[in-house]
């Protein structure tokens, strides 16, 4: 179909422009009928609403109607105290904040958890629902259950699970440093088993500038073995239109 006005007419480019410059993103190749280049490094900017620095890739474009579309590529972080036990928090606004900070108008945002003992849903986030949420999963994965990832004595078992300890910066070939590690290490099998069932990422279409949800829809971040400092990342992609 034919847009019939200027604004769909508008928009309708905007989508083609984004479209293009998704295409050719991997070879990095401009694409000479809209004009479009890519710039070779990112630029950063302070971080702002409690997020760390930012980083933003973007392509430039031809005027369109008096205003210059283009592609944006930005990525912050979000991070969260959270307190003891299963703990769910509304981080909506930060999104939405992320979002306009980007300056993007059509395109996606993703929500990604940093952790492997939380997650990252889309709910309504109501009083009492979110303690409907928390005993729902206390019931899936009870904490006080027998699993082996708890038996920290018989803990790394594998030649990769002692590589990966001392990865991480515990040099376990020495006995006292490795009853460090175990003491220092939390009973949370189930917190693992239960970030695995909430998910670790969500993915928001974008459109008009604000995120496509429902009204009583909210992005949460649920920490299934606080209390602990969280991190979400948040890469904001699509395109921009601007004097």
């Amino acid at each position: 179909p034919r847009p019939r006005d200027s604004v769909t007419m508008l928009r309708f480019s905007v989508l083609c422009l984004l479209l293009s410059v998704l295409v050719t993103q991997s070879s990095g190749f401009a694409v000479q009928p809209c004009r479009l280049w890519l710039s070779s490094r990112p630029s950063v900017s302070p971080a702002v609403f409690g997020r760390r620095a930012v980083a933003t890739r973007g392509a430039k474009g031809a005027p369109l109607g008096g205003l210059r579309a283009g592609m944006s590529f930005t990525y912050s972080t979000i991070e969260r105290q959270t307190q003891t036990g299963i703990s769910i928090w509304d981080v909506t606004a930060e999104i939405r904040d992320a979002v306009q900070e980007a300056g993007v108008k059509e395109g996606f945002v993703n929500i990604i958890n940093q952790h492997t003992t939380t997650g990252v849903l889309i709910n309504e986030y109501e009083s009492r629902l979110v303690d409907d949420i928390r005993q729902f999963l206390f019931k899936i994965a009870p904490p006080q259950a027998p699993y082996l990832h708890n038996d920290l004595h018989l803990r790394p078992q594998s030649d990769e699970d002692k590589q990966r300890v001392l990865t991480n910066g515990w040099d376990i070939s020495d006995a006292a440093e490795l009853e460090a590690w175990r003491a220092q290490e939390p009973l949370n099998a189930h917190s693992h088993l239960l970030s695995m069932i909430v998910g670790n990422s969500e993915t928001i279409p974008v459109s008009g500038g604000k995120l496509c949800i429902g009204k009583w829809q909210s992005v949460m971040l649920v920490d299934m073995d606080g209390p602990r400092t969280r991190t979400l990342g948040i890469q904001v992609v699509g395109a921009t239109l601007g004097p």
